[in-house]
Order: structure tokens, then C-alpha cells, then sequence
């Protein structure tokens, strides 16, 4: 991916909290690929901008068991993150912003950060094949 597409540099930790939840649910669902994994990460990003907007939204779910499982633990993931305060220093701070301009809520932050990873899913997947991003990110995302 070229640099262009790439995240910034403070949204990468919970970036890769995210992948981190990934690899550890395709490690107790063999069958998930990455298509599954980008329609979570579309259902997800909805769901936070959605949010964001201050709409009230139930979780996304899935009806099949490996997006279900994907779903909650990065879901799961994002809470402890919340519960750490470890994204709180970027909210309404002007040394941290997306398109010039501050991040008002947490919602904000993780529908962007969809958007990159679904990006990133997408290019790997294409690149690579059925599981081209999931190797990716099993090879690259420190654990």
C-alpha cells in the first residue's frame, strides 16, 4: 500500500488492537477469510459513524458464527481500549487530526480507522488472495 493510504501515526495503536482481535478470532475460526472480515469492518464503521452523528444504534450482528465471533471481540477490543483512556488524548486536541480538522468522540475515531482497515483488507485480499490479509496482518501486527 502505498503511503498515501496509510494511517496516520496515532491511530495506529488502535489499529492494531483491532487486527490483534482479528488474528486471535481466525485462529479459533479456521474458515474465516477476508471478505468476512471486511463486511465487519463495513457493518463496523456504519455503526460508529452512525453514532458519531448521535443516532442510537443497537451492535451489528451476524448470524453466522465467525462474524459474530470477529464482531464482539473487536468489539471487546475497542472497550478496553475505552476503559484504558488510551485514545483520550487525541479528542479535540489539534496536534491529532483527520482532514484538518479535531476529532470530537471516540466514534469518530474508530469509523475512520474502519475505513482504513477495510481499505487495507480489500488491497491484501485482492493482492494476495482469499486470506492475503489475514497473512498480512498475522506477519505484520506485533502480538
Amino acid at each position: 500500500m502505498s503511503n498515501s493510504h496509510m494511517p496516520p501515526d496515532f491511530l495506529q495503536p488502535c489499529l492494531f488492537s483491532v487486527e490483534e482481535a482479528v488474528i486471535k478470532v481466525s485462529k479459533e475460526h479456521p474458515r474465516l477469510e477476508d471478505k468476512d472480515v471486511e463486511m465487519v469492518y463495513d457493518s463496523l464503521q456504519k455503526f460508529f459513524k452512525k453514532l458519531a452523528q448521535g443516532k442510537s444504534m443497537d451492535e451489528p450482528t451476524s448470524t453466522i458464527t465467525r462474524k459474530q465471533a470477529l464482531i464482539e471481540a473487536i468489539i471487546t477490543a475497542l472497550d478496553v481500549r475505552e476503559e484504558l483512556g488510551a485514545d483520550e488524548h487525541v479528542l479535540q486536541n489539534t496536534d491529532y487530526t483527520l482532514g484538518g480538522k479535531t476529532i470530537p468522540y471516540l466514534e469518530t475515531l474508530y469509523a475512520t480507522g474502519f475505513n482504513y482497515l477495510r481499505r487495507s483488507a480489500r488491497f491484501w485480499r485482492k493482492e494476495n488472495g482469499a486470506r492475503g490479509y489475514l497473512s498480512f496482518i498475522r506477519d505484520n501486527v506485533p502480538n
